[in-house]
């Protein structure tokens, strides 16, 4: 029985595509499991290996890892692609995210160390969409629990807006703004075929979200003591 998956392409589409099978064994724990699928990318060209990433759902393990899958060819949506292989990632130090973060966004903070165990594993074609979901959550988690958090009508118009116009559009403080639309932009070159960053790269991508952090940390600290400390 073949298992449906969609996989974003060179052009930033899903594609779905029907795996053979799923591992049936994480390479982490060695328990036999059916693994939570987290992302893939398919490649474009023939004979190209096809990485997806899965989590083991074991709460005792949890590791992240991948099954490689053979193609043969530029699949169309009603191919078989075949598992050949699930290795292990390397494990690594999660990056550690101030308590305004966490309380806010605690999906950005996972997704964050989840694509940085990508990129650390060499996955350089998942990392950067991982990076750029981060940052889609940070920010529409900002706004829906911050500037708009008794405002049901505008929080549910800032989960339907794409990020760069909901930056632009909702994003108050400059200095937020400035930033977290840059690391968009970097985001985005991350997902689509040709990049119009050419001289930037991850390393970028995660100076501008850290900076982006930074900056809602000093904005949500500084309103709670102006709150605390009235003049």
């Amino acid at each position: 029985m073949s298992h449906t998956i969609k996989a974003s392409d060179h052009k930033n589409q899903n594609v779905p595509l029907h795996l053979d099978r799923l591992p049936d064994q994480c390479p982490a724990c060695s328990r036999h499991i059916r693994p939570v699928f987290f992302n893939a990318y398919l490649v474009s060209g023939q004979f190209r290996p096809l990485s997806v990433a899965f989590i083991c759902p074991v709460e005792e393990c949890g590791a992240m890892f991948i099954g490689i899958y053979r193609v043969s060819h530029s699949p169309p949506n009603d191919s078989v692609v075949n598992l050949n292989t699930a290795k292990i990632f390397r494990q690594i130090e999660e990056a550690k995210f101030p308590e305004t973060i966490q309380a806010i966004s605690s999906l950005f903070c996972t997704t964050f160390n989840q694509a940085l165990l990508a990129e650390e594993n060499e996955l350089d074609q998942i990392c950067g969409p991982g990076y750029r979901k981060a940052l889609e959550y940070l920010i529409k988690d900002f706004l829906t629990k911050n500037k708009f958090s008794e405002d049901m009508k505008n929080q549910e118009i800032v989960l339907k807006t794409q990020l760069g116009p909901c930056i632009n559009k909702f994003i108050d403080e400059e200095r937020i703004k400035a930033v977290a639309k840059r690391a968009a932009w970097l985001g985005n070159d991350e997902t689509h075929y040709l990049r119009k960053w050419t001289e930037k790269d991850i390393t970028d991508l995660k100076t501008l979200i850290s900076m982006t952090v930074s900056w809602i940390d000093l904005l949500i600290q500084s309103d709670k003591y102006i709150v605390d400390m009235p003049e």
